[in-house]
C-alpha cells in the first residue's frame, strides 16, 4: 500500500465517507503511481478496487501490485461499482463532483438500489497533489530537461519565412524525438500582432523579420507535464518590444524573489502585478501570475490575486507575466518553480531567455 492511499485514507475519514469513487484520470494515475486510461478507482480502507475493461486489464495487472485489486467490468462498469460497494458494506460513497458525469452518477444511483448514498466531494485528491514527493519532482525535471533541448533546437532552426504551424510541427517531432510521449498541451507558435493573443492558435502566418515569436510549450514525460514560454526576436528589437520585454522579465524577478514557505499566493501574484502597473502596463496584464502543474498542465495552487493559500515545500507551479498590446505584440516569460524549505528553485532556471 503505498503512502498517497493512506493520506486519502485520512481525508476520508476527516470527511466522514466510507469510501470514494475516483474518476479523475489525473487522480488515479496519481493514487495507483502509474499512467490510467479509461478506469475507475474505488478506494476504501475495506479495500481498493480498479475498474477497468479487457482492453486495459494486462497493462493494469503489471502496475497495480498491492495499491488495488482490479476488477474487469463486463457490461455497465456502475453496475460493477455499486455491487463492489454494497459487498463491502460502503454506506456512504463520495464522488468526485466535478468528473462524473450526470448520466454517469445517475446510473451508480440506480445500481445502488438505496443500500449506499452518494456524496458530492471537491478536491479531495487534488489537494494532496499539490505537494510533490521525490519520484513525481524527478519526474518533472525531466520533462524540463527534455524541454530545455527543444528551446536549444528551436531557437537554431527559426527563420524568417516559416509557417507558425511548421515551427509547432518541428517541436512536436523534436520532443518525441528526445523521449516525451507527447506535447502537454497545443503547443503555441505567434508571431508579430499574433502573439498579442495569449493563447493563440497557431496558424499560416509566415513569421518576419523584426518581429517577436512568442513560444509557449511543455512536454509529457511519465505522464508529468512541463510548462515553458519564451519570446524570440528575428532581426533588430523595435524600443517599444526590448521596453516591454525588460518591464515583464523583472516582474518575474521579483515575483520569484518572494516566493517562500509561508507567503500567500496573492502575495506573489500581487508582487509582479503592481510592479507591471508601475511601469504603466497595469492593464495589459489581465491573467493569473501562474499555475500549479505536474499530471495535468493546470492543477492547484493558483497563483492569482484572490488566492490566500500559503507556498509550501514541495509545491512546483508557474511564474508567466505578460503583457500584451492588441494588434501590436505581446511578451510572457514563464518559468516552473519547485519551493523548498528557504525559498524556491526555478527549475527551468538553465534555459536562457
Amino acid at each position: 500500500m503505498n503512502l498517497r492511499l493512506k493520506k486519502a485514507y485520512a481525508r476520508l475519514k476527516t470527511e466522514n465517507l466510507d469510501g470514494l469513487l475516483v474518476s479523475l484520470p489525473a487522480n488515479i494515475s496519481y493514487l495507483t503511481e502509474s499512467i490510467s486510461r479509461d478506469s475507475y478507482l474505488l478506494v476504501s480502507q475495506k479495500g481498493n478496487i480498479y475498474f477497468t475493461d479487457s482492453r486495459y486489464t494486462e497493462e493494469a495487472r503489471g502496475f497495480l501490485k498491492s495499491n488495488a485489486r482490479l476488477v474487469q467490468s463486463n457490461g455497465s462498469v456502475f453496475k460493477c461499482i455499486a455491487q463492489a460497494c454494497i459487498k463491502m458494506g460502503l454506506k456512504v460513497l463520495g464522488f468526485e463532483e466535478r468528473n462524473l458525469a450526470f448520466a454517469e452518477f445517475s446510473r451508480l444511483q440506480q445500481f445502488s438500489e438505496g443500500k449506499f448514498s452518494l456524496i458530492p466531494t471537491h478536491n479531495l485528491i487534488e489537494d494532496l497533489r499539490e505537494v510533490k514527493d521525490a519520484s513525481e519532482v524527478a519526474k518533472i525535471r525531466k520533462a524540463v530537461e527534455i524541454t530545455a533541448e527543444t528551446v536549444k533546437h528551436i531557437r537554431k532552426i527559426l527563420a524568417v519565412g516559416l509557417k507558425e504551424v511548421e515551427v509547432v510541427g518541428e517541436i512536436e517531432r523534436f520532443i518525441r524525438f528526445s523521449g516525451a510521449s507527447a506535447s502537454a498541451f497545443d503547443v503555441i507558435v505567434a508571431s508579430g500582432p499574433n502573439s498579442s493573443k495569449p493563447h493563440h492558435l497557431s496558424g499560416s502566418r509566415l513569421i518576419r523579420n523584426n518581429e517577436p515569436v512568442l513560444i509557449d510549450m511543455g512536454v509529457e514525460y511519465q505522464g508529468y507535464k512541463s510548462d515553458l514560454t519564451r519570446v524570440f526576436f528575428l532581426g533588430k528589437i523595435k524600443v517599444l518590444v526590448r521596453q516591454v520585454y525588460g518591464v515583464v522579465l523583472k516582474a518575474q524577478e521579483k515575483a520569484i524573489k518572494a516566493i517562500r514557505p509561508g507567503v500567500e499566493m496573492s502575495v506573489i501574484d500581487k508582487t509582479a502585478r503592481d510592479y507591471i502597473a508601475k511601469k504603466g502596463f497595469g492593464n495589459k496584464f489581465e491573467h493569473n501570475l501562474g499555475h500549479g502543474f505536474g499530471l495535468e498542465v493546470h492543477e492547484g495552487p493558483h497563483i492569482s490575486g484572490n488566492e490566500a493559500s500559503l507556498a509550501k515545500p514541495g509545491m512546483i507551479f508557474t511564474i508567466e507575466p505578460g503583457i500584451y498590446l492588441p494588434g501590436e505584440f505581446g511578451i510572457r516569460v514563464e518559468d516552473m518553480v519547485l519551493v523548498t524549505k528557504k525559498g524556491c528553485e526555478v527549475l527551468s532556471g538553465a534555459i536562457n531567455k
